[in-house]
């Protein structure tokens, strides 16, 4: 009975040290084609705006285009903030990933998740997914969705941190 009620205290502590509101650890591919682990990309320290895209989602290219042209510079300067697009194009699509970037001109980090590991265990069904992460790695705003104007939303919920 004692051990049973230890086991019970130490799944309580772990749940509320890895609670579901964490980046799982897994492995990304950068666009260089390194393996990186997700806790390297994901470290805590500033605020993070995860953004779950595919070459064939235009409404993703766009918002991160808009991101990219209209908010990134201001948002890093005044939010420290740390903009990673995911790719969860699958390994036929996922040549065209730098090429989509490098056309767009993305200054942000870019990985591939070949193998959807991150995309599951985030419980991200469809591109695009946007996800908030506060300076502690902590998911704070999610969206199963990227619409024109939700860069004022994503302000919003910095201005909050």
């Amino acid at each position: 009975m004692k051990s049973f009620i230890s086991l019970l205290v130490f799944i309580s502590i772990f749940n509320l040290t890895f609670s579901q509101n964490d980046i799982p650890s897994t492995q990304l591919t950068s666009m260089d084609g390194d393996n990186v682990n997700s806790d390297e990309v994901f470290a805590a320290g500033q605020p993070i705006l995860l953004v779950f895209w595919a070459t064939w989602c235009t409404h993703t290219s766009t918002g991160l285009t808009t991101i990219q042209d209209d908010y990134f510079d201001d948002w890093k300067e005044q939010f420290n903030i740390k903009v990673v697009a995911v790719s969860v194009d699958d390994a036929k699509s996922s040549n065209r990933v730098p090429l989509v970037a490098n056309t767009k001109g993305w200054e942000f980090d870019i990985f591939l998740d070949l193998n959807g590991d991150l995309k599951r265990a985030m419980g991200v069904n469809n591109a695009p997914f946007v996800f908030l992460l506060d300076s502690e790695g902590k998911i704070i705003w999610q969206q199963n969705a990227y619409n024109e104007g939700d860069e004022e939303r994503i302000e919003e919920e910095l201005s909050k941190l």
